[in-house]
């Protein structure tokens, strides 16, 4: 027993210890890690510090309860945890109840306590629940319809260098839902999105490269972008394009053999239709 108190305050010291601010001598004036705030209290910092910490500790408790990745899945406990945090003020358990409530996971579904916890995460500047309270305000998805809303939300996450984001508000400029029509925009917007391994954003720069929208027309490179989506994200829409683009010879060179390889027997829909895209 002796040592087992020992063991529980050599713990508490090292708790305890990860929240004492590091002080550094120089020319014999202590300096803090952190700025004072004008009315410093020691004790205040450290209970901010702990509470931000244990927090972040539930959200990721919970985030494992509710998956069950690697441990046993009980989504009801999982959300108890999540909902402890996100009371606490964590954005990222802020989302992820959303997304439990959402998808009716560990607790009955309901879109629009979604929501609530969507915004609240989104005004703590967390990158995935402004994206995803964008899409709602963009179908009307437990909130009234509205997308000019929805494309301030794009933005706001797309300048957060969120993938999602980035490619959500290109769309919103290719068709014009939310702000004036850009092509341009757009594309630039879908290079942004696919640099960070998105593989629509790729595909749909790649459309943008084979037929000319804002772009000058460059069908080598679309063949490229469809490539590379394949390759690195193995994503369906992709494989039919770059099975497409040989099967037509778009961008290289023409190999019926390469796209039947990739396509299987899906290529003979290309011969028999014509078709440029699904």
């Amino acid at each position: 027993i002796h040592e087992q108190q020992l063991a529980a305050d050599s713990q508490a010291r090292q708790n305890t210890a990860k929240f004492r601010p590091h002080i550094r001598h120089h020319h014999h004036q202590a300096h803090m890690s952190f700025p004072s705030n004008g009315n410093w209290v020691p004790p205040a910092v450290y209970a901010e510090a702990f509470a931000k910490e244990l927090g972040r500790v539930h959200c990721q408790v919970g985030k494992v309860r509710v998956k069950g990745s690697t441990i046993t899945k009980d989504e009801e406990e999982g959300v108890a945890w999540l909902r402890s945090a996100a009371v606490g003020g964590d954005a990222g358990a802020q989302f992820e109840l959303g997304r439990c409530n959402d998808e009716g996971r560990g607790v009955e579904r309901d879109v629009f306590a979604a929501v609530k916890w969507y915004e609240a995460a989104a005004h703590r500047a967390h990158p995935q629940a402004i994206c995803t309270l964008g899409f709602c305000y963009a179908k009307g998805h437990g909130v009234a319809q509205n997308e000019t809303a929805a494309a301030k939300l794009f933005l706001r996450a797309a300048q957060l260098k969120l993938p999602e984001g980035q490619y959500n508000l290109a769309v919103c400029h290719a068709k014009g839902r939310g702000v004036d029509q850009d092509l341009t925009r757009a594309v630039e917007l879908y290079r942004k999105a696919a640099g960070q391994g998105h593989a629509d954003a790729m595909c749909n720069l790649a459309h943008c490269m084979e037929r000319g929208q804002g772009v000058p027309p460059d069908p080598e490179g679309a063949f490229l972008w469809f490539q590379e989506a394949y390759e690195k994200t193995k994503s369906e829409t992709a494989r039919y394009h770059v099975g497409r683009c040989y099967f037509k010879g778009v961008g290289t060179v023409k190999d019926e053999s390469k796209a039947a390889a990739i396509l299987g027997d899906r290529v003979w829909e290309l011969g028999r239709s014509g078709a440029s895209e699904r």
